[in-house]
């Protein structure tokens, strides 16, 4: 009796998941399929030379070579359908494409990718790249998770420039904007395989398989009316200037502070200014192509200017030291002094490779004070002995002009931190996500005393930056392998408007600033210094 209820709540099951399974597909028309049981056959055509065998029921594709190695096939797209791609994949090892880095050193639409699933309608093209520990789109959705222990089944479902991303029947991506990319041929297609021109990797491949349905729901009109100019460039030839923070000082003064070093610590900064809004830009003297350069900078009520370097100095008395700089009204001339920084232990500097990082936002408070975002790298011992590296978000506050700095809040795990106040109360404040995971976000309703459990973002890497504009449009700006921008209605709740400004590759940080009512400018690094205008309009 209890062999025969058991199989009868086995077949229960499996009705179950054939019913899940059935109903995912109701209304789909598969038109181009491909079952890993054997080779590719005359539907689809093998571009480069893809090394392919069959291994236990599944197609096993392995680039080792600088050759490409894909399978590509033709179908007909209608504008008024969604496209459904599902393709069941398990992902082997993988290099990146730059020597000596990680598997992550991968941008897609530069360097191709070992381990991807591409479509394109023939106006627009997108896809699905898989990495170890994490499934992506091209440009700048992330699922952090092990692609490599089991096969798993990711759906991409296209709905005008949407691709929402599932995996293994279960939504993990909506994708808003996500199919962007202008197509490169007006020929729909399909492909699996490798289009890596550097990186190699193997996967094992059970299915892949595209059909359209009729729209399962009204696409929604998009809420803002965004506008992009033509892009600028922002010369210099004397050095290379990278990873931007603006600040706008009123009056029609712009400052930013530009790295010109190596990406190491105490790397030379500059601190330029500009007069016409952000078109061109000119070094401030002696607070150029050094490490004491200043990088938040604020407008003080008795018109005066506010700025703090970059980098701090751990003293032989274990006092960390930064330089305050005060500059007049139109940032011509300065004074610089030293200042002090106090964490709680567990956050200062302890060791020489410990560092508490200056970050771009800053605030004036209502008794006369300053606020200052802050974010400390500390190196840590873990508890089987291992050498970590921990990083935080703070703020802190000074009540002296900028002489001392005290702990007022940890916001969140992570660096290069973004914060906004959204009222006296409400703040939000986007971190930088970790090497295999996306941006989070963090919200206070406190006034920034205390902080939620982050929230991971689907999309973003490296530097948000957040400015909540005068429509009361909250933007945030982030990069890499792309530099986009975002938008929310809500204080940062939902993200309903999503725009990649170039998907060039540089360390794609980025930078904004409302510089009139509507208006951002936004500065980013890839391939070089760039500039754009964005209007941004409520649709009423």
């Amino acid at each position: 009796m209890k062999l025969h209820c058991t199989l009868l709540s086995l077949f229960a099951s499996l009705c179950v998941l054939c019913s899940q399974a059935h109903a995912a597909d109701d209304g789909i028309t598969w038109l181009v399929r491909y079952d890993g049981k054997a080779l590719p056959d005359a539907t689809w055509t093998a571009v480069g030379k893809p090394k392919a065998e069959i291994e236990d029921g599944a197609l096993h594709l392995v680039d080792d070579s600088a050759e490409f190695g894909y399978y590509r096939a033709a179908w007909k797209a209608k504008p008024d359908q969604e496209t459904v791609i599902e393709a069941k994949v398990k992902v082997g090892g993988m290099t990146g494409a730059i020597k000596g880095k990680t598997t992550m050193s991968l941008w897609p639409w530069r360097d191709g990718a070992p381990v991807a699933v591409q479509v394109s309608d023939g106006r627009h093209q997108e896809g699905l790249v898989l990495f170890p520990t994490q499934a992506a789109s091209f440009t700048d959705r992330f699922i952090p998770m092990d692609t490599t222990s089991r096969f798993h089944a990711y759906r991409l479902v296209i709905r005008g420039t949407d691709m929402s991303m599932f995996v293994d029947g279960v939504q993990k991506a909506e994708g808003q904007g996500a199919f962007w990319k202008p197509a490169a041929s007006p020929e729909p297609f399909i492909q699996f395989g490798s289009t890596a021109k550097t990186a190699t990797g193997n996967a094992h491949w059970e299915y892949v398989k595209l059909g359209v349905r009729k729209l399962t729901s009204p696409l929604k009109p998009s809420p803002l009316k965004v506008t992009i100019s033509e892009p600028w460039e922002i010369k210099r030839d004397d050095v290379r200037q990278t990873r931007p923070y603006l600040y706008d000082m009123g009056n029609g003064l712009l400052l930013m502070s530009v790295a010109q070093g190596p990406d190491a610590f105490y790397e030379p900064y500059g601190l330029l200014r500009s007069t016409d809004a952000g078109k061109t830009w000119s070094p401030i003297p002696g607070l150029d192509k050094a490490d004491t350069t200043p990088l938040p900078c604020l407008r003080r009520p008795d018109g005066s200017i506010l700025a703090m370097s970059r980098w701090t100095r751990t003293q032989p008395d274990g006092t960390v030291v930064g330089k305050t700089v005060h500059l007049n009204a139109d940032a011509t001339k300065f004074t610089m002094t030293d200042n002090k920084i106090v964490l709680p232990r567990q956050y200062t500097n302890e060791s020489k490779n410990d560092q508490i990082i200056c970050e771009r936002h800053i605030w004036n408070d209502d008794d006369g004070g300053v606020t200052m975002v802050v974010w400390s790298r500390k190196n840590v011992k873990l508890p089987d002995g291992r050498n970590n590296t921990e990083r935080w978000s703070h703020l802190a506050r000074s009540t002296d002009h900028g002489k001392t700095w005290n702990y007022f809040s940890t916001v969140g795990p992570g660096g290069e931190p973004a914060v906004v106040r959204l009222s006296a109360t409400e703040q939000t404040a986007v971190i930088r996500g970790d090497r295999n995971s996306c941006m989070k976000q963090i919200f206070s309703h406190d006034g920034g005393r205390t902080w939620t459990k982050p929230i991971a973002l689907e999309v973003g890497k490296v530097l948000p930056d957040l400015v909540l504009m005068s429509n009361g449009v909250l933007a945030c700006s982030y990069g890499r392998p792309a530099s986009c921008i975002m938008f929310s209605l809500d204080g940062g709740k939902t993200w309903p408007s999503h725009h990649v400004i170039s998907d060039r590759v540089g360390f794609n940080y980025t930078s904004i600033r409302e510089i009139s009512p509507g208006r951002l400018l936004y500065v980013h690094d890839a391939p070089k210094m760039n500039a754009v205008y964005i209007n941004v309009e409520r649709v009423k």
